[in-house]
């Protein structure tokens, strides 16, 4: 059995094809533009031929859907993708031909190396360079389906330097690449790579041009071998297996070993244990009663999980297959390798024999993008050339592969024109033109058996008709583009009557991994045709795709499908739940989660899913009856698996759990869960659930508390995520509210009456604001806080108790791991929604008992000693903790960790936090003990919040003056020990404070404040030169000039002095002084670049020069001192080391009355974009400033 690529050669196949893709769409356009293609003549220098050519490209590339104007300018965007691709192609399947032996000469007999394509090249042509040329000419020969004899697109010659390009990278993949199984599926993957990221960063709507790359998605083998097994497997097992195998077999593998043949090894095959109808009886008398019992350890026969399919025909034959999303043939090509042994043992098949009749009868693909069917019809023919004993190359049946999305750009009556006079067929013509106009972006959406059109003509019929005239539009004269658009549409025509065929067919099984798209990045094309004929799944295109799939389904035909399965319990999909549910029977649930793929898709959870059409257990008002066989979904769940491959490994043995389909319905929303919900009352009877507040800009409107001065007037308190549970965290973020009457509630009323403005929502959440509950974050875990009536944002979601003598039995519940395992039995979506956070079961007397346990004083008021919260104390050792034994907050006189240094240095630079400041701030009688004593090291803090690290203008060097603040805080316990503690936990063990200061400090203080540093190192490179500690608070213009004018130059001074008595290394740091002098008189004087730019002021509110204003945040400020010449790490500027810190765009798009709203269009960007890397001249705004 093949293999798959390993992570290396994968790696590199990647890169090739990534480098490829750029190389040929250069070439390409060159070649075009030299033909003048998309000018509106043609050059006088082209002969007659080149003429013919670009007539034949521009009727080619408008059948693509590239738009002639008016002018008679033509785009050529689809033209060049659509060339790069057959040359790059043409020439990747040549290798892939060699290298299994199947590239065959002309006589079909003869299998040609790729050298052998050079020597010929030269006995022919008299030019070996033309080798690899031969080589393609010899694939597309072979290959006709796949390449267009009279394609203009092979019809170019690239440049004989492009070309030499795109041949080293072919020659330089490892041989191992084209004998892997999943190679072809990650070739199409990696080629749309850069348009699939260039399309996610655009942030447009997703149309026709866009949806291809966009949901490319190379599906991992253990999902399509788990659903094949589970499904085709299954049916197969069924035939081989007997009454008896079922009733005595000891294990799964037991019964696996029994139903496999060579070829079909059903490793992903499962099966489950029946319960005996004496156990069931006993079950079923006990589910009236309110707990329930423990369900025995089944004693009945095995059965396959997810059903015998039994509904599928015996004769094979007769059984039909299709992949409607086919991409680049994974699922073809791996029920093709499973169906010909199956055919070949239960009909005594040769292996020519077996392969013709699956070709020729079981497969059936279709697919959104032509280039994905040429790749996925390639991966068949190869593996049915090369597979064991079947005579290598030879003719094959006619492959059911067609592209459900192609284009028509003939007008209407000349596209009739083809129905050669019979009226029944003009008519399917004028329907197909009319449904297919849109088929670029609807595919398989399409459904021919719905029209009128299939009232009056077989498509068979149609297909046939329009196979005629094509050999009669052949022997047609061609040479004007006329001609070329009639040839054009009459091959587009044939392509979509096969399309449409197998569009209007029905299917024993429908196996696919569905394209994801979410409705608000559909375009209204799109958008508009799911209202209409799927709106029960219109949520998502995936959901749309499911619905179609089992559309596309005979009555006990089945689906196969790989989709996210957010869709399982969001209340916005009940509808569709209840729908699948009421008329389609579940086989399996295979729920995967996050990371099920090897891409980069963290937070994409999915899940493997088979329906078969039809429910057995329905009356005819669509109920389920009272029948004795109750159908019981099966479920897994490996979501907690952390990798692809653990996923893939679980999936073989991990539990199987059995769910009656009809018990679905009592869960809230219909909400599917593999185990039953406990009775009881539902959290939401007695406890609100609150969605946090969007401002649709957080770069404009949240800041760290640290970045402002935290003037109420301004900024409001906002709570967040936190990482892990505790009493009180997600406190670090404050929010531009104005109290409400500020340029944010002008432009949310602004919008309130216009659609999709549902990103600024700044009131959200206020029925919670000043009341008591519990802030849950709504990813991963759910960790949770204690909320005292702040306001909060939408990455979390606060419980609000009706009455507020609950609230400690809703921590109690909320903050224990029970809460998360309920709620993740009903909702597995990364990000929870607030309305599924009370759709649990609680008992309030339970919870009320627990917390009396654990709470018996209540829940303790606020406190921390973690600095990034705005409650923290101040204090550098301060130390207020939980203690467990005693149920309420402790002080402890001594903390010793990695903060305290960081809360040291930012008291001697003057910094208070606003728990000092606030004198009415909730806090805990413990916490407010330690911002009392804060107050006794005020006297240790810089009057100027410049700190020199040497000795400077008298002052004593920064390590003496930390070392007497942090003594003045310990008091009597501090000593020698205590430092080098201390140091040891910053990653100093055995150095000096002053080494702490130069080398480490800023780094870590950037990391803990989130790379929003309010404590700047300014240095000039050298480890004994000047080095200063500013607050940022505080250096304001008139601050930066004293810095400038009296620290350094005093500095500077004593380097001259010191230069001057010979002093070893005073004229180095002479130097770098005077640089870094002239460096921040720069920034003092604020000319671009080194200037600030704030992207929602307009130009007279810019700063001049070094005038920031701290509102504008860390990021945009900090922006002249990282611009500047560098002294030392890269990207740092002037600072000691460099934040995490950039300009780019931020997401979203600004209302039209922002300042800079068409600022994007200047960055080959669009309207409306959030540029924040721009630079304004102090001409330009002192000149908006009169």
């Amino acid at each position: 059995m093949r293999t798959a690529l390993d992570k290396k050669l994968r790696s590199q196949l990647e890169a090739a094809v990534e480098k490829a893709r750029d190389v040929a769409e250069l070439a390409a356009k060159e070649e075009l533009d030299r033909l003048g293609v998309g000018e509106k003549q043609a050059p006088d220098y082209l002969s007659s031929p080149q003429r013919d050519q670009r007539n034949r490209l521009r009727a080619h590339g408008r059948f693509l859907g590239d738009i002639r104007r008016a002018s008679g300018e033509q785009e050529v965007f689809l033209l060049v993708t659509e060339i790069a691709y057959e040359q790059w192609h043409r020439m990747l399947f040549s290798r892939f031909l060699a290298e299994n032996d199947l590239l065959m000469y002309e006589d079909g007999v003869t299998a040609l190396a790729i050298s052998d394509c050079f020597d010929l090249a030269e006995e022919e042509a008299g030019d070996s360079s033309k080798g690899w040329q031969y080589a393609a000419n010899y694939a597309s020969k072979m290959l006709p389906q796949i390449f267009r004899n009279d394609s203009p697109a092979l019809d170019l010659e690239f440049s004989p330097n492009h070309q030499k390009k795109l041949e080293k990278l072919l020659e330089g993949l490892d041989e191992e690449t084209f004998q892997a199984q999943d190679s072809l599926g990650w070739v199409y993957q990696y080629w749309q790579s850069k348009r699939k990221d260039e399309v996610n960063k655009s942030e447009v709507k997703i149309g026709a041009k866009e949806l291809s790359p966009v949901t490319q998605l190379f599906t991992e083998p253990y999902m399509v071998s788990f659903l094949l097994d589970n499904a085709l497997g299954a049916w197969w097992a069924n035939q081989q297996l007997t009454e008896q195998d079922y009733a005595t077999a000891n294990s799964e593998q037991e019964l696996r070993d029994k139903a496999a043949i060579d070829g079909v090894p059903l490793e992903y095959l499962r099966f489950v244990r029946t319960f005996t109808p004496e156990q069931q009886a006993v079950i079923d008398k006990a589910e009236g009663e309110e707990e329930g019992i423990e369900k025995p350890e089944p004693e009945g026969p095995w059965e396959p999980a997810a059903g015998k399919f039994e509904q599928w025909p015996e004769n094979l034959s007769e059984f039909k297959t299709l992949d409607p999303c086919c991409g680049s043939g994974h699922f073809l090509v791996a029920v093709f390798l499973m169906l010909v042994p199956i055919r070949m043992q239960r009909e005594g098949l040769t292996e020519q024999q077996a392969i013709d009749a699956v070709l020729g009868e079981n497969i059936h693909g279709l697919e959104l993008d032509q280039r994905c069917v040429e790749i996925a019809v390639f991966a068949l023919a190869l593996e049915a050339w090369r597979y064991p004993n079947s005579g290598g190359y030879r003719q094959l049946p006619e492959l059911h592969l067609a592209c459900s999305g192609l284009s028509i750009k003939a007008a209407k009556d000349e596209w009739k024109q083809l129905g050669l006079g019979k009226k029944n067929l003009s008519i399917a013509l004028d329907w197909l033109h009319k449904e297919f106009s849109d088929a670029p972006v609807l595919g398989s959406l399409i459904n021919p058996a719905k029209s009128d059109a299939a009232n009056v003509v077989s498509w068979n019929d149609l297909s046939e008709t329009l196979n005629s005239a094509l050999e009669y539009e052949v022997l047609k004269d061609h040479s004007t583009e006329e001609g070329q658009e009639s040839l054009e549409a009459t091959v587009a025509a044939q392509g979509l009557a096969k399309a449409s065929t197998m569009l209007a067919g029905k299917y024993q099984w429908v196996v696919t991994n569905v394209p994801y798209l979410s409705r608000s990045k559909q375009d209204d094309t799109l958008k508009g045709f799911i209202d209409k004929h799927y709106p029960a799944g219109k949520s998502d295109l995936a959901t749309a795709f499911l619905d179609r799939c089992l559309e596309f389904c005979d009555n006990g035909g089945s689906s196969s499908v790989v989709i996210p399965q957010n869709w399982l319990f969001l209340t916005s999909y009940r509808k569709f739940r209840e729908k699948l549910l009421t008329e389609e029977t579940w086989n399996i649930v295979s729920r995967l989660g996050a990371k099920g793929f090897q891409t980069p898709m963290w937070d994409f959870n999915v899940q493997l899913i088979t329906l078969t059409r039809g429910n057995g257990e329905l009356d005819q008002h669509g109920l389920f009856s009272g029948c004795d066989h109750k159908h019981s979904l099966r479920g897994v769940d490996v979501s907690k698996a952390k990798s692809a491959a653990d996923k893939s490994e679980k999936l073989l043995d991990c539990e199987i759990k059995s769910v009656e389909q009809a018990k679905q319905f009592d869960n809230p929303d219909a909400r599917i869960s593999f185990e039953l919900r406990k009775s009881g009352v539902l959290l939401s009877k007695t406890v609100s659930s609150n969605k946090g507040l969007e401002t649709g800009d957080w770069g404009e409107y949240r800041r760290f508390y640290w970045e402002v001065e935290c003037d109420s007037n301004i900024w409001s308190f906002l709570q967040s995520t936190v990482a892990d549970t505790r009493h009180y965290s997600g406190r670090s973020y404050v929010f531009k509210w104005e109290n409400g009457t500020g340029k944010l509630s002008r432009i949310a009323g602004e919008l309130r009456a216009l659609p999709n403005h549902e990103g600024i929502r700044p009131t959200r959440g206020a029925d919670a604001w000043g009341r008591k509950g519990i802030s849950i974050s709504v990813m991963n875990d759910l960790p949770c806080s204690i909320y005292n009536g702040n306001k909060f944002d939408a990455n979390s979601a606060v419980l609000c108790p009706e009455k507020e003598s609950d609230l400690e039995a809703l921590w109690a519940f909320t903050s224990s791991e029970e809460f998360n395992i309920n709620i993740r039995k009903i909702d597995q979506k990364m990000m929870v929604t607030n309305a599924t956070l009370v759709k649990v079961s609680f008992d309030l007397e339970r919870w009320t008992g627990v917390a009396k346990n654990q709470y018996p004083t209540g829940l303790p008021q606020p406190y921390t000693n973690d600095p990034t919260q705005w409650i923290f104390h101040g204090h550098p050792s301060g130390s207020v903790i939980w203690e467990k034994e005693k149920k309420w907050t402790t002080k402890i006189d001594l903390r010793i960790d990695d903060t305290v240094l960081q809360v040291a240095v930012s008291r001697l630079l003057g910094y208070q936090w606003p728990a000092e400041l606030d004198s009415e701030m909730e806090l805990a009688d413990e916490q407010r003990d330690w911002v009392e004593e804060s107050k006794n090291i005020l006297p240790f803090a810089d009057d100027d919040g410049i700190v020199c690290l040497p000795a400077v203008r008298g002052e004593k060097a920064a390590d003496q003056r930390l070392e007497e603040l942090l003594q003045a805080s310990y008091g009597e316990t501090w000593s020698t020990q205590t430092r080098n503690q201390l140091l040891d936990l910053v990653g100093c063990k055995n150095k000096s404070l002053s080494f702490w200061l130069q080398e480490k400090f800023f780094s870590q203080h950037c990391k803990l404040f989130q790379n929003r540093p309010f404590i700047w190192h300014i240095w000039d490179g050298l480890k004994d030169g000047f080095s200063a500690l500013v607050n940022y608070h505080q250096l304001d213009k008139k601050n930066l000039e004293r810095l400038i004018y009296t620290y350094l130059d005093d500095w500077i001074r004593t380097q001259s002095h010191q230069q001057n008595e010979g002093v070893d290394g005073a004229n180095e740091r002479l130097v770098a002084a005077q640089n870094l002098k002239q460096r921040l008189e720069l920034i003092l004087e604020g000319e671009a670049p080194y200037d600030i730019f704030v992207r929602w002021k307009p130009l007279q509110e810019q700063p001049i020069g070094w005038n920031p204003d701290l509102n504008d945040g860390v990021r945009l400020n900090i922006r002249p001192f990282l611009s500047v010449a560098g002294v030392g790490k890269k990207g740092a500027g002037i600072l000691r080391s460099k934040p995490n810190v950039h300009w780019k765009k931020d997401r979203g798009k600004d209302v039209e009355s922002a300042p800079w709203y068409n600022l994007g269009l200047e960055y080959d960007g669009k309207e409306g974009d959030r540029i924040n890397d721009h630079h304004l001249s102090l001409a330009e705004k002192n000149k908006a400033k009169i």
